[in-house]
């Protein structure tokens, strides 16, 4: 009887060691729990678009501003938006993680929760494909591997079928992002990455800088065949549709997208990516 205790108790170890749940983020930072979490703090709306697509949207318990989507996260409490957390908020909801975006303004408020001993992971979605890892690595986060899986298979097969199914339309595009200055995109931003897997060219495409700033002569010198704003106010349009349709020819060229389809890096940007190609090949 006195050897059964100890097997016992090794093989209990054992089971909870293998419980552990461990995920390396995409900063390399390695993500420990000993059990899913009950609490989670989303700082990016497209971490909460991801987490609800995961099916553990009703464990989100505090997010940031523009976590609009689905309906249900409208109701949950905003801690401040992608450059201003509330710090004493996000302690007072006590989560057992909190997940960020990289690329936000919040790499302050990560290392003081981090210091506080609350684990966040970090993720940061450098290409289209990245997007389906996004949702793999959340879904082992947060107990829920095989959701994970299966919208990272499904996001990744829809991405390719998009992109062998549009020959090169030889469009010369512009892609508008601000509604106050001429702000676009290069090739290696994922909206510019959508624009290439629609078969579109991106005339700023050869930036070094992510998103430029660029004059109006560069577009008109570049001549782009077609014009697209992606707008975020619904109902209301770019007061740039003025300074365009003055021009002539120009008019035509003008299109529009919900900013929220293609700049969220979520499983929602597969609806963004098939509407730009629609768009595209007008």
């Amino acid at each position: 009887m006195a050897r059964i205790l100890p097997i016992c108790l090794l093989f209990c170890l054992i089971n909870q060691v293998q419980a552990q749940i461990t995920v390396v983020d995409d900063t390399g930072v390695k993500i420990e729990l000993d059990v899913p979490p009950e609490k989670i703090v989303s700082l990016a709306p497209h971490l909460t678009e991801l987490l609800f697509s995961i099916g553990v949207g009703n464990k989100i318990v505090g997010t940031v501003r523009f976590s609009d989507y689905p309906n249900a996260a409208r109701s949950i409490p905003v801690l401040g938006d992608a450059f201003v957390i509330n710090l004493e908020s996000i302690l007072f909801l006590d989560p057992d993680i909190v997940v960020a975006w990289h690329t936000g303004g919040v790499n302050n408020i990560i290392g003081k929760l981090r210091e506080l001993g609350i684990p966040v992971f970090v993720n940061h979605t450098s290409d289209l494909e990245g997007i389906g890892s996004s949702a793999k690595q959340l879904g082992l986060l947060v107990g829920e591997r095989e959701q994970g899986l299966l919208l990272e298979k499904k996001f990744l097969s829809t991405l390719h079928s998009i992109s062998e199914s549009k020959a090169d339309l030889k469009k010369n595009v512009f892609f508008q992002i601000s509604d106050q200055q001429l702000y676009t995109v290069n090739d290696t931003h994922l909206i510019g990455q959508a624009i290439s897997a629609c078969g579109g060219s991106n005339i700023f495409g050869g930036s070094e800088v992510p998103v430029p700033i660029v004059s109006k002569e560069s577009i008109l010198v570049a001549n782009p065949d077609i014009i697209i704003i992606s707008n975020g106010n619904s109902g209301r349009e770019s007061p740039w549709v003025e300074e365009w349709t003055k021009l002539d020819g120009y008019h035509a060229k003008i299109r529009f997208i919900d900013a929220a389809l293609i700049s969220r890096p979520s499983m929602r940007m597969l609806q963004g990516i098939n509407e730009l190609c629609r768009i595209i090949s007008l």
